[in-house]
C-alpha cells in the first residue's frame, strides 16, 4: 500500500511539472528564469527515478523468482525424503518455510515465504502468524521444535463458544482470538515446526521455521530422528538462502539427513550442480 501511495503521488508531481512547463512554452504563464529552470530539473529527476525504479522492481522480481524456484526445489525435495522416511502419502503433507519479519515499524509477523503441498491438504488459513501464534509462531517465539496433533488437542476441549474459549489458558489458546480458532480448528492436524537459526554472530537468533504439516495420528511418524533430522538439515539450508544468492547457499553439514535430502532432491530432478550448492560441496 505505501509502494501504491508513493508511485501516485510521484505521477501527480510528473502530471504537474508537465503543465506547468506546458503552460510556459505557450506563454500562458511566464514564471521567473529560475522557476522555469527548476521545474526542467524536476521534471528530468523525476524521469530518471521513474525508468531506475522500473529497472529495479525488474532485477527484484527475477532474483524473487530464482529464489522462489529454489525454495520449491528444497521444500519439494524435503517432503518426498519425509514420505521415504514415514511411508506416509504425499498427498497428506505439506512443507512450509517462514521468514520472521520484524521490521521496527511494526509488529513482528511471519511470512511464509513458499509452501509445497498436495491438492488434497487445506490452502492458507488467512490468518498472519507471528511470534507466539500457532505452532510455528511458538517456535519461533521460543527458538525450539515444537510438534503437536493440533487437532487432538483442540477436540479435546469439546465445544467453545467465545466466553469459553478467552477463559481458557493463554498457551492452550495459542495466541489465537476466537475468530482465527474457529477457522483454523478443522483445517490443521499434525504440526512439526523447527526454528530457523541465524548463529553466524555473537549471539545466535532466530530468523524464522520451517513447518511440515501432516495427516491426524502421524505425529509419532513426524518425530522420529530420521525425520527431525531431515528438518534440521533443510533449515541450514534455509538460512543459507537467507545469507547468500539463490545459486549458492549452505555451509557443509555431512550426515545421513543430508544424505537422504540430497538424494530426495536428485530424485525429484534437481540439477546435481544445484543440490551440490545446496548442501554446501555434498
Amino acid at each position: 500500500m505505501g509502494r501504491l501511495l508513493l508511485d501516485v503521488a510521484l505521477a501527480v508531481l510528473a502530471a504537474a511539472v508537465g503543465a506547468a512547463l506546458a503552460l510556459q512554452s505557450t506563454r500562458l504563464w511566464d514564471p521567473e528564469a529560475g522557476v522555469t529552470v527548476a521545474l526542467v530539473v524536476l521534471a528530468a529527476v523525476l524521469a530518471a527515478a521513474s525508468t531506475t525504479a522500473t529497472a529495479v522492481q525488474r532485477y527484484l522480481a527475477r532474483r524473487r523468482g530464482a529464489r522462489r524456484d529454489v525454495l520449491d526445489d528444497v521444500l519439494t525435495g524435503t517432503l518426498w525424503a519425509v514420505v521415504d522416511a514415514t511411508g506416509l502419502d504425499a498427498r497428506d503433507l505439506s512443507v512450509a518455510a517462514y521468514r520472521l519479519d520484524a521490521l521496527p515499524w511494526r509488529t513482528p509477523r511471519l511470512a511464509r515465504t513458499d509452501r509445497v503441498r498436495a491438492a488434497r491438504r487445506p490452502g492458507t488459513s488467512g490468518i498472519t502468524w507471528a511470534p507466539g501464534k500457532g505452532v510455528v509462531g511458538e517456535c519461533v517465539a521460543t527458538g525450539a521444535l515444537v510438534a503437536r496433533d493440533v487437532r487432538a488437542a483442540w477436540a479435546a476441549l469439546g465445544p467453545l463458544d467465545r466466553a469459553a474459549f478467552d477463559a481458557l489458558p493463554a498457551a492452550t489458546r495459542s495466541g489465537l482470538t476466537f475468530e482465527e480458532f474457529t477457522a483454523v480448528r478443522d483445517r490443521v492436524d499434525v504440526v512439526v515446526a523447527l526454528p530457523v537459526v541465524d548463529d553466524g554472530g555473537p549471539t545466535a537468533s532466530v530468523t524464522g521455521c520451517l513447518a511440515l504439516d501432516g495427516p491426524a495420528g502421524s505425529l509419532a511418524a513426524l518425530t522420529t530422528p530420521a525425520v527431525l533430522g531431515l528438518l534440521e538439515a533443510t533449515t541450514r539450508v534455509l538460512r543459507g538462502l537467507e545469507t547468500a544468492a539463490p545459486q549458492a547457499v549452505a555451509r557443509r553439514a555431512p550426515g545421513t539427513a543430508e544424505e537422504a535430502l540430497a538424494a530426495s532432491l536428485h530424485r525429484v530432478g534437481v540439477a546435481p550442480a544445484r543440490v551440490q550448492r545446496l548442501l554446501g560441496g555434498r
